[in-house]
């Protein structure tokens, strides 16, 4: 991102020997997948959302947790699953939420191939809310099968999820300001929808290889 290259130029880098590449994904990978066979397969029957990667604290994941805590208290019947492999530092903060919380978060390990497909077009939105990413290949995955996106306002994902346009950015720790970002998309079907197209041309028109 010109994020990172901007950075690299005040550490003093000469800005003519950087070059910007940027990312991409091919969409026939990640489209096409069958939302009640996943549901089927993991019990699902509520809205999902949905994390996809490295399952760290780093990543908003116990933040996610804890905004998904906040919604079932309102009495949101909504499911998160979280997709990836997970380290011994997530394992320790997770092991300190409420017994009620952790078994209702549905942790399914990495997904690939047709389980990701059919995961993708099973939520109803990608939470990622990192900290450490520098682009985040898995919202272009996302925006692929036409799904809005919530990133932290953090690092080069500002650059790749345009704020109440792609999908929502928020702070990063605050979990009732991601609380009431996904719950703004569950509420209003139409924004979450008009979110994951807008999102799903910036794919088709940039992302693409």
């Amino acid at each position: 991102t010109n994020i990172e290259g901007q950075a690299l130029t005040r550490l003093g880098v000469p800005a003519q020997r950087i070059h910007k590449v940027g990312m991409g994904v091919n969409p026939e990978i990640v489209q096409g997948g069958d939302a009640a066979q996943f549901r089927a397969r993991h019990s699902l029957t509520g809205p999902i959302i949905a994390f996809i990667g490295s399952v760290t604290p780093d990543k908003g994941t116990i933040h996610l947790a804890q905004a998904m805590t906040q919604l079932w208290a309102e009495g949101r019947s909504v499911e998160l699953v979280l997709a990836g492999p997970t380290v011994s530092e997530f394992e320790h903060a997770f092991a300190r939420l409420p017994v009620n919380v952790q078994q209702r978060v549905r942790r399914i390990g990495p997904v690939a191939g047709e389980e990701k497909r059919n995961l993708l077009a099973a939520c109803s939105l990608l939470a990622m809310p990192s900290r450490v990413d520098s682009f985040g290949i898995v919202y272009l995955e996302a925006w692929a099968c036409g799904k809005p996106v919530i990133g932290a306002r953090a690092g080069g994902v500002t650059e790749v999820i345009r704020d109440g346009e792609t999908g929502f950015l928020v702070p990063w720790g605050d979990v009732p300001a991601l609380a009431n970002a996904i719950g703004r998309l569950l509420d209003d079907p139409n924004l979450a929808y008009r979110l994951g197209q807008a999102g799903h041309e910036q794919v088709i028109q940039q992302h693409t290889w």
